[in-house]
């Protein structure tokens, strides 16, 4: 299975995990052209969509996946925000509880997020393995040790050193976002040795520094676990097994 990277800053979020046979989108916050695009148009093996929360960074072009045909989870709050849609596969998941979307399961959590209702998702696939994919969170309150979860997509928005304190939403930035100290700290509460690979996401523009942010996560995972940030067009192998 591979991991392809759509979009991942405050201009649009999203990302598609292509198995052999199936796609799962997370997030709507890209045009569902450049979706389509990014999958080579196998639009048919999409078998939904999930979104973290009602920002437009991450829902904006959801009406679109929608009318598409594609089935979206999220939260009942974000899907109240959105409203009632004729004849769409739109579906508000409750925390903890399993929910299957073709072969991949999904475990819906809470994030907190400035109080905005927020999940992230621990995904499973028999190609992939479990992969934990948490963004816009200030902290993650659960432990996923016992999980031995393999992949990781994770927010890592910024970091003291590089952020411009002049920037206009840099209250909400601080309030409502990981710092890469937090998404270090997270990975070492939920490392095991099953760990592949670590993608940092939704770096901000003019608080980061990608390579920085790299060499600090490897000191971490070690040189064993793929490590990278996600950017429009990459492309990462998360498979279950190394080779």
């Amino acid at each position: 299975m591979v991991l392809k990277v759509i979009g991942s800053s405050s201009k649009g979020n999203g990302y598609a995990l292509i198995a052999e046979n199936e796609i799962l989108i997370l997030e709507c916050g890209c045009p569902f052209k450049e979706i389509k695009k990014a999958i080579d148009w196998q639009i048919l093996k999409i078998k939904g969509c999930l979104v973290s929360h009602g920002h437009q960074d991450h829902l904006k072009y959801v009406r679109e996946y929608l009318k598409a045909g594609i089935p979206v989870y999220t939260n009942e709050e974000t899907k109240q925000a959105v409203g009632a849609i004729t004849g769409a596969q739109f579906y508000s998941v409750s925390e903890f509880k399993v929910i299957h979307i073709g072969g991949f399961k999904v475990i819906p959590f809470c994030v907190p997020h400035n109080g905005t209702p927020n999940f992230g998702y621990l995904i499973e696939h028999n190609e992939m393995g479990r992969l934990l994919f948490a963004t816009d969170y200030e902290y993650i309150p659960y432990n996923f040790q016992k999980q031995h979860i393999q992949h990781f997509l994770i927010e890592a928005n910024y970091q003291e050193q590089f952020i411009d304190k002049y920037l206009p939403n840099y209250e909400h930035k601080l309030l409502g976002h990981a710092s890469l100290e937090t998404c270090i700290g997270a990975i070492k509460a939920n490392q095991s040795p099953d760990l592949r690979s670590v993608i940092m996401c939704h770096l901000g523009a003019g608080s980061s520094s990608g390579k920085y942010f790299i060499n600090e996560m490897q000191k971490v995972t070690g040189r064993n676990v793929n490590v990278a940030c996600a950017v429009p067009e990459l492309v990462v192998e998360v498979n279950k097994e190394p080779f």
